[in-house]
């Protein structure tokens, strides 16, 4: 069930069209969940700023439901600012990336709930 949202300044027209299918693949195996459950929603051209400066930038949250921790997230980071990075051109120091555990029975999906 993992959904990793992405809200950026960056143009939509700088977004690479494999960027999502890298991120779901990516962040699939680092999870150890099925990418079939995997959702990603990239925000671009948002009307943003980072430490002051509108500069390329980005805000995102990962939701699962098991798989987030202390060391976990560590690894997700890394790999996620990486992507972003390399992908989008986006300073890792320019990056937030906010972890979120949620119950099974708080996620919705296929008419019923994952409890």
């Amino acid at each position: 069930m993992p959904k990793f949202i992405v809200n950026t300044n960056i143009s939509k027209d700088k977004v690479p069209e494999s960027f999502t299918g890298e991120l779901t693949q990516q962040l699939s195996k680092a999870m150890g969940k099925p990418a079939q459950y995997l959702a990603i929603q990239i925000s671009p051209d948002q009307l943003m700023s980072f430490g002051g400066s509108t500069d390329p930038c980005a805000m995102c949250f990962l939701y699962s439901i098991g798989k987030i921790g202390e060391q976990e997230n560590k690894v997700y980071s890394k790999l996620l600012c990486d992507m972003l990075n390399k992908q989008l051109k986006i300073p890792s120091d320019r990056i937030y990336v906010s972890f979120f555990e949620i119950s099974a029975g708080n996620v919705g999906w296929n008419n019923t709930t994952f409890a």
